[in-house]
């Protein structure tokens, strides 16, 4: 009963409280997914989005749980640049379940209204699959404002990122992957949204090896421009996991996002 008991509890916990990253927080990889411009949110100048939440226990069941995300935006003209830093952290009783500090930056040119280049560096600690570090390096293109105005986002992204990681085992592997991503958010009146986000990221010279990424969610505006829900449900498949590491993960997650700015 304890073991069950446990069990839900450290299930509760990591489906309500992951960041409220744009890409959920769900797998093993999801540094590796940065926000694209278009789904964030939009300041003139600048802003900074903070997100918190946590809980714990303690007694028959000891229980932690922490997560935060913290984001800059600053608009020059035709130049946009992204600060992200995050963390998830829970530990059931001496087991350390999740345990990932991440964070990234991100820049993109603005070449015409519905069209912008991008590159991004994401870097990523967790102890909890003894990764060490993970570097990713990318850039592509983006085409956006597909559909308008019947969508408020459809957006089609290739690009290609070449990742690193080292991990505990002396393993190192490393990989140019192209990447494809497709995002679409279609209006449900005038406070909420329903949408759709996925990844294809398959390494360039072995298409085998392949890490499918998709999400659906509603999101709510609950006070104009500052506090949001998000629920969302999403899944990460890789082909070729490290040993030890299942190739699927699954995830709901409901998300209370703050947005400051101007």
């Amino acid at each position: 009963m304890r073991t069950s008991l446990l069990g839900i509890l450290v299930l509760s916990a990591l489906l309500i409280s992951g960041p409220a990253a744009q890409a959920a927080p769900v797998g093993t990889t999801p540094d590796t997914r940065p926000a694209a411009p278009q789904q964030r949110k939009q300041w003139t100048t600048q802003g900074v989005s903070l997100q918190l939440s946590g809980s714990g226990l303690i007694g028959n069941v000891n229980l932690l749980n922490l997560s935060s995300l913290l984001s800059y935006n600053l608009n020059l003209d035709k130049h946009q640049f992204f600060l992200d830093f995050g963390n998830l952290y829970t530990k059931a009783g001496s087991n350390e379940v999740a345990n990932r500090i991440n964070g990234s930056v991100l820049y993109a040119y603005n070449a015409l209204d519905n069209f912008n280049i991008y590159a991004y560096s994401t870097h990523s600690t967790d102890r909890s699959i003894k990764l060490n570090y993970r570097l990713t390096n990318g850039a592509g293109v983006c085409l956006h404002k597909i559909a308008s105005p019947v969508f408020n986002l459809f957006l089609v992204s290739l690009g290609l990122a070449y990742e690193n990681e080292w991990f505990e085992n002396n393993i190192s592997p490393s990989a140019l992957r192209s990447v494809l991503r497709v995002n679409a958010v279609l209006p449900l009146g005038e406070t909420a949204e329903a949408g759709v986000d996925s990844f294809y990221t398959p390494v360039v010279n072995d298409f085998g090896d392949y890490r499918i990424y998709a999400e659906a969610f509603v999101k709510f505006q609950l006070t104009p421009d500052l506090i949001s829900l998000k629920l969302s449900v999403a899944d990460e498949y890789d082909s070729r996991p490290q040993p030890g590491v299942m190739n699927n993960d699954f995830g709901v997650f409901a998300t209370l996002g703050l947005d400051w700015g101007y």
